[in-house]
């Protein structure tokens, strides 16, 4: 019986210092991913810095000058009584059309389709 609980504590002993080397191990791993961390937050905050700098320097595009309005030449006014080239309408007469006679039976072109 003696013999057994001392394997029994020999065996508590080691388990033990396993989970004393992975607590360590672990403390390690967190204290390399604290820097970690801390290393990229300094990195976006320069990155931040010259980010806002810079917009700080540029100016945005000034907007385009407004159109002028667009202007046409005065008119002049017209005439009280209209001026014009053309010989009076009394004048010009449309040819005269001749009318056919209308026979019974007699052939006539086709009336034009509109």
């Amino acid at each position: 019986m003696l013999q057994s609980m001392a394997h029994d504590i020999a065996s508590l002993q080691q388990g033990i210092e396993q989970l004393k080397a992975g607590q360590e191990q672990m403390a390690r791993d967190n204290a390399k991913l604290a820097e970690q961390l801390k290393a990229s937050q300094e990195q976006m905050s320069r990155v931040m810095a010259r980010a806002s700098e810079a917009s700080l320097h540029t100016r945005p595009p000034l907007p385009a000058p407004p159109k002028p309005p667009f202007v046409t030449a005065a008119r002049k006014p017209l005439p009280a009584t209209p001026v014009s080239t053309l010989p009076p309408p009394q004048t010009i007469a449309p040819p005269a059309q001749q009318q056919a006679e209308e026979v019974p039976g007699a052939l006539r072109p086709p009336k034009p389709v509109p």
